[in-house]
């Protein structure tokens, strides 16, 4: 009789799968709080269940993601007994509020919950953190220190109940110091409160947990996030798990049985007809490929990258186990690490979708870029320009998502007489002078991007800041060196061509590039060391001229200044009538050199004084106008 009244003035909620709230609570309780029900918009016990379908959601949950946004919150604190009611009724007793089985709600899909890769970090961007421990638990800790080029990230331990309150929101309390903890004695430097336990965890096996609290203050000894571990806990394990890339070293052999050619064959994603395609092995077998690189002539204009790759199928009547191969040669951004990757990239081009791939290389590089792949860092827009040939393995990266590869990479001694390798390599060395040689269209794998840099129609694979950091002082030397001072024989064709610019000198040896913040204090050091050699060892003098050049070298080639003395180091210093010049450069970069020196000193708790006192008896240093 009382649901009968009540229902009048209810609205209808007959909705297919979903269990009215009236249904799991007393009648006297639903009377007393329909109010506050209809205030919140509460009329289906799904919408207090966690996304994963099994738990309640806690009352804390709940207060953290509705109530606590209310304007009024301070002045009008609902009650919480609708709450108790409904708990009572349908979660069962000391299970961590998992529902009984006839209000369990499983989601018509899987909930959607898109975490950021930890490896997406930066150094000045640090992040809460949850991966996983040996034994599968979860781990949740602060970014204290970040090392993205050697996969390193020292966390500040924070610690959870969360593996016996899966339906809770995940609440995180400071670690006082645990096994886990490992030493870091630099911690004050990147922390304002010292932290009781810290651990290294993997970039690439982490994810960013968003949280209320972006900088742990002094006051601070509590965090919460917006999910709870029922929610996290199949996207962080498979996200874990999928990057745990275990390779098959075993050789155990293939089926004896070979495809007809009927089995699927997914069209190539790019224009690679040229390159033979693997012996295609019937659905779910195992693809095993050898590959190689090879960089010749490296800073000569015969430079030259070659690749191979060789299929390998065991006891299916090959001559030495030999199914197929192919050889080519890559271009541009020359390094061994290309080399390397170019023949992943020509194998995996012509292979079947939805295959298990074996790669075995000898270098090192190579696997740690298919390890990156598996975590998609050559596509993400802030990390993967920072990468050195990031348009080829993006397009690596795109072939395994895109055809859906297994990957395993097994790093193989290199020259250590295994036959597949070091056959791999003939085919290599073969490819830099064959008539048969692939070259790899650049068109194919710089096409991940629709935004690219291009130099010289060439496409950049480089950092882009040290790229054009490098084009800037190549043409501030470039400009340097064009000085008609530089360039000798216009002295034979005019003598008033023939001086030094003392003002692009001056501001050569004070020039500091301040615009790049990687720009640091060491590399400050470095560079003005640079330009002061440059100016003392590299500066033409006619001495140095007649060494390098005697064929326009001739002795009527004196001092501009003074007309009487052969132009060499010596005398340069000496000339009466640029000896101030000279003692001003000099004193400059004296004063900036012991500057840094004393810094240095400070940064490494050293005393600078013996070092000073030494240099400051150089006798370089004591130039002095009575000369």
């Amino acid at each position: 009789m009382q649901h009968a009244n009540f229902t009048q003035n209810f609205p209808n909620l007959t909705l297919l799968g979903h269990t009215p709230l009236f249904l799991c609570m007393s009648p006297k309780i639903f009377m007393t709080c329909l109010k506050v029900l209809c205030k919140c918009h509460l009329y289906y016990l799904s919408q207090l269940i966690t996304p994963s379908g099994t738990h309640l959601i806690s009352w804390t949950a709940y207060w953290t993601a509705y109530i606590a946004h209310l304007i009024d919150k301070r002045s009008h604190s609902l009650p919480h007994k609708w709450y108790l009611d409904i708990k009572a009724t349908t979660t069962i007793p000391n299970s961590h509020d998992r529902l009984y089985d006839c209000y369990v709600c499983f989601p018509s899909t899987p909930p959607a919950i898109d975490l950021v890769p930890g490896v997406t970090t930066t150094p000045k961007n640090r992040h809460w953190l949850v991966t996983l421990d040996e034994n599968d638990a979860p781990l949740f800790g602060k970014q204290l220190s970040v090392q993205p080029k050697k996969d390193i990230c020292i966390i500040v331990h924070w610690i959870s109940d969360c593996l016996s309150s899966p339906g809770d929101v995940i609440c995180l309390h400071p670690c006082l110091g645990c096994d886990a903890h490992v030493s870091f004695p630099s911690a004050n430097k990147y922390a304002a409160i010292t932290p009781r336990c810290t651990f290294k965890i993997s970039l690439l096996k982490s994810l960013i947990l968003p949280t209320n609290c972006e900088r742990i203050r002094q006051n601070t000894t509590e965090v919460v996030s917006s999910y709870s571990w029922a929610d996290l806990c199949d996207t962080v394990i498979l996200y874990y798990r999928r990057l745990n890339i275990s390779p098959d070293f075993s050789l155990s052999p293939f089926s004896d049985s070979i495809d007809d050619g009927n089995s699927f064959r997914s069209p190539p994603l790019c224009d690679l007809t040229s390159l033979p395609s693997p012996v295609i092995l019937p659905s779910g077998s195992h693809y095993r490929f050898y590959t190689d690189g090879s960089l010749i002539n490296l800073g000569s204009p015969e430079v030259s990258m070659g690749w191979s790759w060789v299929q390998i199928i065991h006891d299916a009547g090959y001559l030495n186990s030999v199914a197929t191969y192919a050889h080519g040669t890559i271009r541009n951004w020359p390094s061994s690490t290309r080399a390397e990757a170019a023949p992943i990239y020509a194998a995996l081009s012509v292979s079947l979708a939805d295959s298990t791939i074996s790669i075995y290389t000898d270098s090192q590089a190579a696997i740690d870029g298919l390890r990156l792949c598996a975590s998609s860092a050559y596509t993400n827009s802030h990390l993967y320009c920072k990468t050195t040939n990031f348009e080829l393995w993006a397009s690596i990266e795109h072939f395994i998502h895109a055809k859906r590869f297994m990957i395993y990479p097994v790093k193989v001694k290199g020259h250590d007489e295994n036959y597949w390798n070091e056959f791999a390599d003939s085919l290599t060395s073969s490819a830099h002078h064959s008539d048969d040689a692939f070259l790899l269209p650049v068109a194919d794998y710089t096409s991940m991007h629709h935004i690219r840099l291009t130099y010289d129609d060439v496409v950049c694979e480089s950092n882009p800041r040290r790229f054009l950091k490098l084009y800037y002082q190549a043409t501030f030397m470039k400009d340097l060196l064009s000085l008609k001072r530089f360039q000798f024989t216009f002295y034979l064709c005019n003598r008033n061509d023939y001086v030094i610019d003392w003002k692009l000198t001056w501001f050569t040896l004070n020039f500091s590039p301040v615009h790049d913040a990687s720009f640091q204090a060491h590399h400050a050091s470095r560079h003005f060391t640079f330009k002061f050699k440059l100016f003392l060892d590299e500066l033409p003098l006619l001495k140095r001229l007649k060494i390098t050049r005697p064929d326009l070298y001739i002795d009527l080639l004196t001092c501009h200044s003074c007309c009487d003395r052969k132009e060499d180091l010596m005398h340069l210093i000496l000339c009466s009538k640029c000896r101030l010049a000279m003692h001003q450069i000099l004193q400059i970069y004296q004063n900036h050199l012991f500057f840094k020196l004393r810094k240095a000193g400070k940064l490494a708790d050293t005393d600078p004084i013996p070092i000073l006192r030494q240099l400051s008896s150089l006798s370089c240093w004591t130039i002095f106008s009575a000369n």
